[in-house]
């Protein structure tokens, strides 16, 4: 009989990546100059930075990580959706959460908002891994409940 990790749980169906509300998992990153393409926009190249600090913040508020936050997972997928252009100075807020968990991969969904407005979202792939032999390994159960709300 197949156990309840092998029926993956969604979520997308509810919420539009876009929408600051469909969040409750939030990072800030303060932009650098050297985050500009020198005219004061931010590189589209620092974007998926910022969906990796949001990610890595998100997965280590699980407690996933044996040797540091997150080691637990590999990145395998990273989608962006460019919605409008950030400007320096300022600060980007990254919105993380679960959009579905499978056997051994978790789906994210992430929103890079500045003064309010949605200037992408993006969709990643992470997969748990043994560190040691880099292999996928089934999500624990305890880990799959702190997925879903790392601030439960």
């Amino acid at each position: 009989m197949p156990d309840s990790t092998d029926r993956p749980t969604e979520w997308r169906d509810t919420f539009e990546l876009s929408d600051h509300s469909a969040y409750t998992f939030w990072t800030r990153d303060t932009f650098r100059w050297g985050d500009t393409d020198g005219m004061g926009h931010i590189n589209n190249v620092q974007f998926a930075r910022y969906c990796e600090s949001g990610r890595l913040a998100f997965l280590g508020a699980t407690g996933s990580g044996r040797k540091l936050p997150a080691d637990d997972f590999m990145i395998v997928h990273l989608s962006i959706d460019f919605r409008s252009q950030m400007h320096y100075p300022g600060e980007v807020m990254i919105g993380t959460r679960t959009m579905r968990i499978g056997r051994t991969s978790v789906r994210v969904g992430q929103g890079l908002f500045q003064d309010n407005r949605c200037t992408a979202t993006a969709e990643g792939v992470v997969v748990m891994v043994d560190t040691e032999t880099d292999r996928p390994i089934p999500i624990p159960d305890d880990l799959r409940t702190r997925l879903i709300d790392p601030l439960a």
